[in-house]
């Protein structure tokens, strides 16, 4: 049919027209019509859909519609082979851009939804998108050389051995990437978690592939490598359920026996009182320079300012009580004790000026 035409170049120059007008005619109503049966429906498969052809580049179906066109035209094996391959290419490079942009609308969609059950779990969503793109584009770029005739075995070995060696040469840095996957998948703290590393502490604020960042009390940034991280013991408070807190009292060593069974009383009751709070116990433990109460507790609440507020209150009680009974607290005291004159003249010592003065003073305590 095409021989019988007087100009087949302008034929195919007219395909080439008519096909981008119907390709770009289909888009429009395609992503027109489905945007209105999602607004209706709210359709998962209509919105992927619409997202896949609003993706599709101008560029695309200009070349989709001039190899259309050009297919009218009579040309070599050779050719028409090459312009096969070519075109291939080119709709794998389209393929890469629809499945680039839904990999990535399915991992916000999916992190949205784990956001909402737990804001902190979504903390390394570029890892998760930077190792997805990897694959992705490492699959359909094999899959195209091997529907190009080229042999990927030996390039995958090629690639092996260059691992290898690249391994070996970014040794640190590839450790501390994948430290951060296994921070991501065992997730012993996310972002938001107040921990401690040795002798740092701080809210993490951000996990990189490298380094993870804590915001410090003092204000200033703090950055440790994922490795060193996870080769160090962690403390996180923010997994804490409950706050165990243990205080003591000191009273004086000679309160009387009534006065220590009433403190011992008060604090217990005054602890029991309290709205989140779990009494654990309180007991006269020790007799030194003091007479030593211990009492323990449990606020349930992993909040630290919930803590303070409690555990503040308490001990305003406390004071309060005791100072209607009048139970009074140990404070750090020492007496000096001096021997009379007779001592040392009983030893055959003279006394100085200064011991007749403390002879006539008397004993001091």
């Amino acid at each position: 049919m095409p021989g019988l035409l007087p100009n087949p170049y302008l034929f195919a120059l007219g395909v080439s027209l008519l096909a981008y007008i119907l390709i770009w005619g289909f888009k429009t109503m395609l992503s027109l019509r489905v945007e209105g049966l999602i607004r209706s429906k709210n359709n998962t498969w209509d919105e992927v859909v619409v997202f896949t052809a609003e993706k599709t580049t101008q560029a695309f179906m200009i070349l989709t519609a001039a190899y259309i066109g050009f297919r009218f035209i009579k040309h070599s094996k050779l050719v028409d082979l090459y312009a096969d391959r070519t075109y291939f290419v080119i709709f794998m490079w389209q393929v890469s851009i629809w499945s680039y942009h839904l990999l990535d609308k399915w991992i916000s969609s999916r992190v949205k939804l784990k956001m909402l059950r737990n804001p902190a779990a979504a903390s390394s969503i570029h890892l998760i998108q930077l190792l997805a793109r990897f694959v992705l584009f490492s699959l359909l770029f094999l899959f195209t050389l091997s529907n190009l005739g080229i042999q990927i075995t030996t390039i995958i070995a090629g690639l092996g051995v260059g691992g290898i060696a690249v391994a070996l040469a970014l040794q640190k840095i590839l450790g501390d990437l994948f430290a951060s996957l296994s921070i991501v998948l065992d997730k012993p703290f996310v972002v938001g978690d107040f921990i401690i590393v040795d002798q740092y502490l701080g809210e993490v604020e951000k996990i990189g592939l490298k380094t993870t960042r804590l915001r410090s009390l003092s204000g200033e940034q703090i950055i440790i490598s994922n490795s060193d991280l996870l080769g160090t013991r962690i403390r996180n408070y923010k997994r804490m359920d409950e706050r165990r807190i243990g205080f003591f009292l000191h009273l004086p060593l000679e309160i009387s026996f009534e006065k220590l069974k009433t403190a011992v009383s008060l604090v217990t009751a005054i602890i029991r009182t309290k709205n989140m709070v779990r009494f654990d116990r309180c007991h006269f433990m020790e007799i030194s320079n003091f007479s030593k109460i211990e009492a323990i507790y449990f606020v349930l609440s992993e909040d630290y300012n919930i803590y303070m507020d409690i555990h503040q209150e308490i001990l305003l009680e406390i004071k309060e009580a005791f100072r209607e009974e009048k139970i009074t607290f140990a404070y750090p005291t020492q007496s000096l004790n001096v021997a009379p004159t007779e001592i040392w003249m009983a030893g055959h010592l003279e006394p100085t000026r200064a011991d007749h003065k403390l002879n006539n003073v008397g004993r001091i305590n």
